[in-house]
């Protein structure tokens, strides 16, 4: 499940082939059993973004002080990683019903894999405005409108990868890519009850 800076770098650049709506970018991913699985692997990817979320949800709850670590209490640490890879495994494993459910089967391994590699992104991307809010570089409303910026990029970017994926209907892709912000939604909400 090693993913190599050759296979990082093809499929970052068919993200941003599907961000421009070109469904050519599919080609640059690898579409195979090994590229389903290393998808997965491309969380590692995404450690950045968990250590800003960890810091983030700190400073929410008056934790983050700079004389104390960042990883200083198990619990935090252990939640906080629990979230960030279950928004990353969340449609995945939701769509196996789905796509039982609607025929889509055949594509279901493809899906998934253009997914993880938009989730990728997705999570380095939004990352950004909460470390510049960390840094006292933003104000919570630039810091929300950055967010909101690059929420709206990723969604529709999913939406075109899922619609070229499973070839689907545009409506039937809305309806998907809504099905998994309300995943995220539910993991976000259940690892804040977590949290206190």
């Amino acid at each position: 499940m090693i993913v190599t800076a050759e296979e990082v770098n093809r499929s970052f650049r068919g993200t941003l082939e599907l961000l421009h709506s070109r469904a050519e970018g599919l080609k640059s991913f690898d579409m195979s059993e090994q590229g389903f699985w290393r998808s997965f692997g491309a969380i590692w990817l995404t450690l950045p973004a968990y250590i800003v979320s960890l810091a983030f949800e700190r400073l929410r709850l008056g934790l983050l002080q700079p004389d104390r670590s960042l990883l200083g209490n198990l619990w935090i640490d252990l939640v906080v990683a629990l979230g960030h890879v279950a928004s990353f495994v969340a449609l995945p494993l939701a769509m196996i019903w789905v796509a039982r459910r609607f025929q889509l089967t055949r594509a279901y391994v493809p899906f998934v894999i253009v997914t993880n590699w938009i989730t990728v992104v997705g999570l380095l991307l939004l990352s950004v405005p909460a470390m510049l809010l960390l840094l006292g570089w933003a104000t919570p409303p630039l810091a929300s409108l950055f967010s909101l910026a690059f929420a709206i990029i990723i969604v529709r970017m999913q939406w075109f990868a899922t619609k070229a994926t499973l070839g689907i209907s545009s409506l039937a892709a809305f309806g998907i890519v809504l099905f998994g912000i309300v995943l995220n939604s539910c993991v976000a909400s259940l690892t804040r009850a977590l949290l206190g």
